[in-house]
């Protein structure tokens, strides 16, 4: 069975820092949300690294056409439905919903990363937008990253602890889901 790994979790959370090193592990090819739309804004002239910028533009994608959103950011890195993929930036449940049904056969999970504030804030303070890190977390394209996505996740992944950690966990997930 294929699999589309689908990655949430806060600002920090490190979800790039996992996804990178899941992708590499298995083999597979990934792509996220934060880098297409940091694409998408240095295309049209803007500052690929203004997270006020990244949000705002994810949300209005959202808003807009949530469907072709996804399918663009899985066409960035070459998805064919099938494929085993890794993703990360889920931040709208109804995201994950059409990553499920547009990445179909492969089976789509949910791995949500949890860390708490203060970790988070430090991981962040090695990042340009460092002291945005408050507004940023306060922003209506997070809103759902409180609850609704690790309740609806198929693991709840404990992300304050070790990158080596928590990406064994993760790759024993994938050993069973498959």
């Amino acid at each position: 069975m294929s699999l589309l790994l689908c990655f949430s979790g806060q600002i920090g959370s490190g979800k790039s820092s996992v996804t990178t090193a899941i992708s590499a592990a298995l083999g597979w090819r990934r792509a996220g949300f934060g880098d297409y739309l940091r694409s998408e804004i240095a295309r049209l002239g803007g500052d690929p690294n203004d997270r006020k910028a990244l949000q705002n533009l994810g949300q209005k994608l959202v808003e807009d056409d949530s469907a072709a959103f996804c399918r663009d950011v899985l066409a960035s890195a070459g998805f064919q439905p099938g494929d085993d993929f890794v993703i990360d930036g889920i931040r709208h449940v109804v995201i994950f919903e059409i990553l499920a049904a547009v990445g179909k056969p492969s089976q789509a999970r949910l791995l949500f990363l949890g860390a708490p504030a203060a970790t988070r804030n430090v991981r962040v303070q090695s990042r340009g937008d460092a002291q945005d890190f408050t507004r940023a977390s306060r922003h209506s394209v997070e809103t759902e990253l409180q609850d609704e996505l690790p309740r609806r996740a198929d693991a709840v992944v404990d992300a304050d602890q070790p990158l080596d950690r928590v990406v064994g966990e993760c790759l024993e997930l994938v050993r069973r889901w498959q």
